[in-house]
């Protein structure tokens, strides 16, 4: 008698990472570039493997096909495809990842891993209801 062990597939294996990792996020800021005729700065905050808000400095908006370059923290430069979905304020909007290739992906998912969800290394300790100096 042959006993087999289900293995899982590379869908099963995404939906559960994706399940693992949902609700994680990447404060920031984390550096970046909107990527174009000519490459803008931006701010990253609030990163997810779904999409996150972008600060631009300056620049016009534009709605769809915006390509970011993003500094992931342990990963390096890794760049996505997303669109815009509305504006957060008077220079950030929120975007949703479109397409990105699997490296991009294994990128945010290590870096969410590894970093989503630590409070940020210049807030105050608290220990028995006293914040550390």
């Amino acid at each position: 008698m042959n006993i087999s062990t289900p293995v899982p597939t590379m869908a099963e294996t995404r939906d559960d990472d994706a399940h693992s990792l949902a609700g994680r996020r990447l404060t920031g800021p984390l550096d970046g570039y909107r990527l174009g005729v000519t490459d803008v700065p931006v701010r990253i905050y609030d990163l997810t493997l779904e999409g996150c808000l972008v600060e631009l400095s300056f620049g016009p908006l534009t709605i769809k096909g915006i390509r970011l370059q993003i500094d992931l923290p342990g990963e390096g430069w890794t760049v996505v495809q997303c669109e815009m979905h509305h504006l957060a304020g008077h220079d950030t909007f929120a975007v949703t990842f479109t397409r990105m290739d699997e490296e991009a992906r294994s990128r945010i998912a290590r870096a969410l891993a590894r970093l989503g969800d630590r409070p940020p290394e210049d807030d105050a300790s608290v220990t028995n209801g006293e914040a550390d100096e």
